[in-house]
């Protein structure tokens, strides 16, 4: 084999292994099972505002994520976020409102999973029943 024929080799290598993890996401995406807990939620992956639209944001209210049109406004959901499990929807704001520990608790804001701005998002699963609210009220 001739040297300059090795990085061709390695470069074709690479993409089909590139689209091979692409072709399982995919198929990992499309037999999403419905959402019981946060952490049936999966990790929302990095990929362009179109495919992120049209594909997983669907994906997602399929297996039970709730759309921003369905939220009600200063009610409390159940769901999947990196730092917190309830969110408050402020409807005015366009944000979840939760508690988050960083240098102390204080009170943080997310974006709904439809409105992703490149930081973690929140994905509600359901209302958050009274204990759960009651827990995110006292953590302060």
């Amino acid at each position: 084999m001739e040297q300059n024929e090795k990085p061709a080799l390695v470069k074709a290598k690479v993409e089909k292994e590139r689209a091979d993890r692409k072709a399982a996401m995919i198929k990992y995406w499309n037999e999403l099972k419905p959402f019981e807990t946060p952490s049936d939620v999966p990790s929302i992956p990095r990929v362009d505002e179109k495919e992120y639209k049209e594909f997983y944001v669907p994906r997602l209210i399929a297996a039970g994520a709730i759309p921003k049109t369905d939220l009600v406004d200063n009610q409390f959901y159940f769901g999947d976020y990196r730092n917190a499990n309830v969110g408050k929807w402020l409807a005015k704001k366009n944000v979840f409102e939760h508690w988050r520990y960083k240098f102390g608790f204080r009170i943080d804001e997310c974006n709904h999973f439809e409105d992703d701005n490149g930081f973690a998002l929140f994905v509600p699963i359901r209302l958050a029943n009274e204990a759960e609210i009651e827990e995110y009220l006292n953590t302060k």
